[in-house]
């Protein structure tokens, strides 16, 4: 993959996953849909200005305090995002 001499400007990392393959993917996706599966929530932030809420959430995780996935919400449903 080339880089744009912008993305290495701005210091882009890219990661890859080799966690398995497309079919892979699309069966484990297809698994969480039929068995109506629900991730475990820690702890959700409402907004992107909510700074301090989001620094928590950031201390939570060098903490490993939290059990369960850290949510910065950054639109409610059906609300336009100020992206």
């Amino acid at each position: 993959m080339p880089f744009l001499m912008s993305a290495v400007l701005k210091n882009v990392d890219v990661r890859g996953s080799t966690m398995g393959s497309r079919k892979e993917f699309a069966d484990m996706v297809e698994f969480v849909r039929t068995k109506h599966l629900k991730p475990v929530i820690s702890r959700v932030v409402h907004g992107m200005d909510n700074i301090e809420a989001i620094d928590g959430i950031f201390e939570d995780m060098k903490k490993g305090t939290q059990f369960g996935k850290l949510v910065i919400e950054i639109a409610k449903e059906g609300e336009s995002s100020k992206l």
